[in-house]
């Protein structure tokens, strides 16, 4: 007697295949997961035995100043750090610390990390649902457990946060096309919005970040009318929180400004004989008159003066522009390096840092063999960063889409540093992105496209021409 027959019988027999499918796809998103928990208790073991339990970042008593002055005076007080930096990164520590205000730097230090976990953790479970599914583990991997990245989530600071929430608004944009859902307004755009609100209101650079993926994602996913109500939609979220500011600043300064910084930071990365780091001994800076004004006006006048000089000066410039590209992609420490990353709790570690102790180590880390390594370090993020951006193009889909959309912040960011200054904190934001793409590169080189699994999830570009698929 046969067990399955006719129709019936294919549908029984496709049944134990389906479970298997289904059993290990939920053994990956476990294992997956389980990455990220683990260096999430690794991370609170050390911020529980470490004096304090919670460290400063690169600029922390300029943000723990700004929290004084917002204790005493409130929202719309009028300390200086509150307006020369953005304020939003320390009014998060004030609302925070009111649980406890002795322990700010810990509850941020704690709070960073769960953030960090979970954006990781979310975008990596995205990723796993395309056909880079075998390269998920990587990425979990290297996002959970790079020293750099991953650790400086326990000290005070604006730069890992804002790389967590890029990953989980990343996330929410994947997972909103996955779904091809034709809804504009739904919980993954708006909470991909709050995503990048959050993250512009600690640093509001980071806003046209939120602008780009806006209009990428919604020319990809929806028709002309339905893109632009969704660009309008993540746009008007995005900028909430920049706005919030601006409104902070009027109130409390008399002054329309997000922050009044920007001159000073441009100006110290340019002029004859800039280093275009902060290690500028300039002796002839960008000239520039003085003029009667508050902060904001003094601000934007400086800021003018400095573009002049670049428009003024372009062989000067372009040199200028070279040496700051090389310093956001240089070492966190070696004869390379350049930028303000010497309290990122993986230098406390580092066994290049405890060699170059000793007159013998630092003769190696500085010498020619330092430089050497420092050079290839720095070659080689960018050209795996290339790899894998060309592969994911390559292949096409959906993945060419993500490839894209991760390319986008990191040069805006890039960009950012040539025209104010050089610095390798400044890549800390987008790093979880280019991570990413260095990590599908490296596998790529040694698997390529037989690494991917499962079928091609279409471009629809129907904003362009509707069903069609973008050819490699």
């Amino acid at each position: 007697e046969k067990r399955y027959e006719g129709n019936r019988g294919v549908k029984m027999a496709k049944k134990p295949k389906a479970k298997v499918r289904q059993q290990t796809s939920k053994n990956l998103r476990r294992n997956l997961l389980f990455i990220p928990l683990v260096a999430l208790v690794i991370k609170f073991i050390w911020l529980a035995v470490i004096p304090g339990h919670g460290m400063l970042g690169a600029d922390g008593e300029n943000y723990l100043s700004a929290v004084e002055g917002l204790y005493k005076d409130g929202i719309f007080s009028t300390v200086t750090n509150l307006h020369y930096w953005p304020a939003g990164y320390s009014i998060l520590i004030w609302l925070f610390s009111l649980i406890h205000k002795s322990a700010a730097v810990t509850i941020m230090g704690v709070l960073q990390t769960i953030l960090y976990c979970a954006g990781c953790a979310y975008f990596v479970d995205q990723i796993r649902r395309t056909r880079l599914q075998r390269f998920s583990y990587g990425i979990a991997l290297i996002l959970a457990f790079n020293p750099t990245l991953s650790l400086n989530s326990m000290a005070l600071g604006y730069e890992t946060p804002t790389a967590s929430l890029i990953l989980l608004g990343f996330g929410l944009l994947i997972n909103n096309y996955v779904k091809n859902s034709n809804k504009v307004l739904n919980k993954d755009v708006l909470i991909a919005g709050v995503s990048f609100t959050v993250a512009s209101f600690m640093q509001p650079r980071l806003m046209i970040i939120g602008f780009v993926l806006a209009l990428v994602w919604g020319f990809a996913q929806y028709g002309k009318k339905s893109a632009l109500i969704f660009i309008a939609l993540v746009v008007g979220i995005t900028l909430v929180g920049p706005a919030f500011m601006v409104v902070r600043n009027e109130k409390a300064m008399g002054f329309t400004a997000i922050s009044t910084n920007l001159g000073t930071t441009m100006k110290l990365g340019a002029g004859p004989g800039a280093t275009g780091g902060y290690s500028n001994k300039n002796e002839h800076p960008v000239p520039c008159t003085e003029i009667q004004g508050n902060a904001a006006q003094i601000d934007q006048h400086t800021t003018l003066c400095v573009i002049k000089w670049y428009l003024s000066n372009p062989s000067e410039s372009l040199g200028l522009f070279i040496r700051k590209g090389v310093y956001f992609w240089s070492p966190w420490f070696g004869p390379v390096a350049n930028g303000t990353m010497a309290r990122n709790p993986w230098l406390k570690i580092d066994p290049v840092v405890n060699m170059a102790k000793t007159q013998e180590g630092f003769n190696t880390v500085f010498g020619n063999a330092g430089k050497l390594v420092s050079w290839i370090w720095l070659v080689g993020q960018i050209f795996f960063l290339y790899w894998g951006f060309k592969f994911l193009w390559s292949v096409n889909g959906l993945e060419r889409l993500i490839g894209i959309s991760a390319l986008f912040p990191i040069l805006l960011s890039w960009a950012t540093a040539l025209l104010t200054i050089g610095d390798h904190r400044f890549r800390i934001p987008t790093m979880g992105l280019s991570l990413f793409l260095q990590i599908v590169g490296f596998m790529a080189l040694f698997g390529g496209k037989s690494r991917l699994v499962g079928s091609q999830t279409p471009l629809r570009w129907k904003t362009f021409e509707r069903n069609a698929n973008l050819q490699p």
